[in-house]
């Protein structure tokens, strides 16, 4: 399992106030269908998945196939810009 799969199984795990999902949630269960995310929840899952891996998710490339797993979720979020600040300018 790679660790932003893993990070989003936390964090749905955390959402539903069941830890066993992370063990028991496949790879490609459906957010939508499967999980039964409503739209507050997605919004959550997504801002916890974007502090959580330090990257900055662009809601304008996120579509809705993009929820159809687990895994297609976790390869959107790996292709996602880092939120890391960087010190660009150099300087001393």
């Amino acid at each position: 399992m790679s660790a932003t799969i893993k990070t989003v199984k936390e964090v749905l795990a955390h959402l539903r106030a069941d830890p066993g999902m992370v063990d028991t949630l496949s790879d490609t269960a459906d957010l939508i269908n499967d999980v039964s995310l409503d739209s507050l929840e997605l919004l959550q899952l997504m801002l916890e998945v974007e502090s959580r891996l330090a990257v900055r998710i662009d809601f304008e490339k996120l579509e809705y196939s993009d929820l159809n797993s687990i895994a297609v979720l976790a390869n959107f979020l790996d292709s996602m810009p880092s939120n890391h600040i960087s010190n660009a300018g150099g300087g001393s």
